[in-house]
C-alpha cells in the first residue's frame, strides 16, 4: 500500500454509490422515520461524508457509510457529500475500511473477525504478525479475532444469542481446545452450560474460563468434581477450583503417569537408572497398596 491515499471531496449523485457485499459490518438499524441519523439527516444533512471508491463505469463502490447512504436515499436525497478513492487494490480497499471503520465506532468482535480476515486474505499476508503492524494493532488481538471468526456457526449463534462480550469471546476461543466430554455431558452441553452462568452471572469473569481451562488440562484427575460443577447450576468457579486443588505430590504422580504412557506409546525404553528407581517405586506400591 503506497504511504499516502490521495482522497478527493465532491457531492455524487446517489444513483452513483454501490453497496459492497463484503463489507463486515452486520445490520445498519436504519429502519423506520424516528430513527436518530433519519432525523439527522433530515435537519442537518451528511455531517460526515461516505468513503468510496472509483469503479470503472463512472460509479462508486462504498467503502465506508453504507448506513448513511441507505438513510439518505430513504428519504430522498439526490446528491451527498464523498470522499473518493481511486480504484484501490483488494488489500489496499480492505485496509482503509478496517482503518475509517475502527475509529469511528466499536466493532462487534464478529465484524471485527470478518474484517481481519478479509484484509489478510486479500492482502496476501501470510502471518498474524504481519497483519498486525500493518493495521497497528496488536498481534494477540489479531489471532483472536481470526480464532473467533474461524469457530463453528452454532457456536458463533451461540455467543449473540447469550450476549457474550468480546473479553468472553477471546477467552472461550482459548478454552475451546481444552474442554472434553465428562460423562453424559458432551462438550456442546458443557459450553452451552458454560454460556448461560456468564448470562446469569454465575460465571462473573471471563478470566473463569482461564480456571475452566487449567482445570480441564487434568480431566482424568479431575472428572468427579468437573462432574459435579457441571450438574449445579449454581456453583460457582471459586468453589470448582477449590475442590480441584492438587498437592505437590499428587500432581507429581498425575505427570509421572502421563510420561510413562507416553514412552510406551511411543516406544522408548527406559534407561537402565530409570527402571532401577521404577523397581523401587513398585515394590512401595505393592507394600501400601497391596
Amino acid at each position: 500500500m503506497k504511504d499516502y491515499l490521495p482522497v478527493e471531496f465532491k457531492e455524487l449523485s446517489i444513483t452513483q454509490l454501490r453497496e459492497d457485499p463484503r463489507q463486515p459490518r452486520e445490520g445498519f438499524n436504519t429502519d423506520g422515520d424516528k430513527n436518530r441519523l433519519v432525523l439527522s439527516l433530515k435537519q442537518l444533512g451528511i455531517q460526515q461524508p461516505i468513503a468510496v471508491m472509483k469503479l470503472g463505469d463512472n460509479s462508486y463502490q462504498i467503502i465506508d457509510g453504507h448506513r448513511r447512504f441507505r438513510c439518505a436515499k430513504d428519504i430522498g436525497m439526490e446528491k451527498v457529500p464523498c470522499s473518493i478513492y481511486e480504484k484501490l487494490q483488494p488489500g489496499d480497499l480492505e485496509r482503509v475500511r478496517f482503518e475509517l471503520q475502527n475509529n469511528r465506532r466499536l466493532w462487534k468482535p464478529l465484524e471485527r473477525a470478518a474484517a481481519l480476515a478479509n484484509f489478510k486474505n486479500s492482502s496476501g499476508i501470510t502471518t498474524n504478525k504481519e497483519a498486525a503492524e500493518k493495521l497497528f494493532i496488536s498481534e494477540t488481538l489479531v489471532s483472536n479475532a481470526l480464532a473467533l471468526g474461524d469457530l463453528k456457526t452454532e457456536y458463533k449463534e451461540l455467543m449473540d444469542k447469550y450476549n457474550l462480550g468480546q473479553s468472553y469471546r477471546f477467552e472461550f476461543v482459548r478454552l475451546h481446545p481444552k474442554l472434553r466430554p465428562i460423562k453424559e455431558f458432551t462438550v456442546d452441553d458443557i459450553i452451552q452450560t458454560l454460556f448461560e452462568r456468564v448470562s446469569h452471572r454465575v460465571i462473573r469473569s471471563s478470566k473463569d474460563f482461564r480456571t475452566i481451562g487449567r482445570i480441564f488440562l487434568r480431566t482424568t484427575a479431575n472428572i468427579s468434581q468437573i462432574h459435579a460443577f457441571l450438574s449445579d447450576p449454581d456453583m460457582p468457579v471459586t468453589e470448582l477450583e477449590q475442590n480441584t486443588i492438587q498437592s505437590g505430590f499428587s500432581l507429581w504422580v498425575e505427570q509421572s503417569i502421563k510420561k510413562i504412557k507416553a514412552n510406551e506409546k511411543a516406544g522408548a525404553l527406559f534407561s537402565s537408572q530409570e527402571k532401577v528407581l521404577l523397581l523401587e517405586m513398585q515394590k512401595l506400591l505393592n507394600k501400601f497398596l497391596g
